[in-house]
């Protein structure tokens, strides 16, 4: 079973017996932040967010310029400290759990802590993933590579490609890859003139062929 899963169902089963009353259940509007300092000032201690369901985007800022370290999706789960910042990205609900909290739950339930450790292993490969793409890959491998990995995961078939609805903008992407928004627009440009990518309205993206869009990250450095 995946840990993602499994972590929801350790979670989902304490939420519906005696141990419900040591997790707290936060409801995230989309845009809001979370601040990792604030969150453990308030705590006296970090804690462990698992996130139920919506999306968070993980960043860090420095001078006004923001980088996407990863984005956590449903099942995912990110222990909040004073280097933390996130955003969430759609509606959410997430189970908070201080650490002193989680030492007890693991030892009562070793099942808690053996889900919960490949998860923050998974979110840390994604980083280091990050830092690597950011030293040996230009801006165009970076966003081909984001794009492929979002038509997997929120792809929407259709005949003349795949979809992905509500994309995010060219700054968006930017702050997912590390890049400036005019970069990224030039690479959608250019893709869009190879008739790999093209709008659908306002905010969706189609890919034309994701199997051309592949050979291309195998071969774009």
């Amino acid at each position: 079973m995946p840990p993602e899963r499994r972590l929801g169902g350790i979670v989902e089963r304490m939420l519906q017996g005696p141990m419900a009353r040591h997790l707290v259940v936060r409801h995230l509007a989309a845009g809001q932040l979370i601040d990792g300092a604030t969150e453990e000032e308030e705590a006296g201690e970090g804690s462990l967010l698992v996130l139920r369901r919506g999306r968070l985007r993980h960043f860090v800022s420095f001078e006004g310029k923001e980088l996407t370290l990863f984005m956590l999706e449903p099942g995912d789960a990110v222990y909040l400290h004073a280097g933390s910042t996130l955003e969430v990205k759609k509606d959410a609900e997430a189970i908070v759990v201080v650490s002193a909290t989680l030492h007890t739950l693991a030892r009562t339930d070793p099942e808690l802590a053996l889900a919960v450790a490949p998860l923050i292993d998974r979110l840390l490969q994604k980083s280091i993933r990050m830092i690597e793409d950011m030293a040996f890959h230009g801006v165009k491998h970076r966003l081909i590579r984001v794009l492929c990995e979002a038509a997997d995961r929120d792809g929407r078939p259709l005949a003349h490609g795949v979809v992905l609805d509500a994309a995010p903008r060219a700054e968006d992407f930017g702050m997912q890859i590390g890049a400036t928004r005019q970069s990224v627009s030039t690479v959608i440009a250019e893709l869009g003139r190879s008739g790999l990518l093209h709008r659908l309205g306002a905010g969706s993206l189609v890919i034309s062929d994701l199997g051309r869009l592949r050979e291309q990250l195998a071969t774009e450095r």
